[in-house]
């Protein structure tokens, strides 16, 4: 089983899975907000490349900081990671769009 890990410092959009990675069935999501003070918005989606269409696991989920979220397998996060499937994605910002928050994303599969 390997784990990937990832830490998002920005607010642009993160690939935490590229299409053909073939991680199509995770175990669990970790995500955790390592600010010392400011909370996370967090969007977490696959994204079809072909189509240019995103779909949202996650949509401005606020997570404290200080706090850990974790996605399990009855969470739905499981997707066709295919090459001829999706991709996962992240954004992740104060609330505003703009200021970023850190926050560890970890995929154990």
């Amino acid at each position: 089983m390997a784990t990937l890990q990832y830490n998002i410092t920005s607010v642009a959009p993160a690939e935490l899975l590229k299409r053909g990675d073939n991680v199509s069935n995770a175990k669990t999501i970790t995500l955790a907000n390592v600010h010392a003070s400011a909370s996370a918005d967090v969007d977490l989606f696959i994204y079809d490349v072909a189509n240019n269409k995103s779909f949202h696991i996650l949509k401005n989920v606020g997570i404290p900081h200080g706090t850990t979220l974790v996605l399990g397998s009855e969470d739905g996060i499981s997707f066709n990671n295919s090459a001829r499937g999706f991709s996962m994605r992240i954004q992740v910002d104060a609330g505003d769009g703009s200021t970023a928050v850190p926050v560890d994303v970890i995929i154990k599969q």
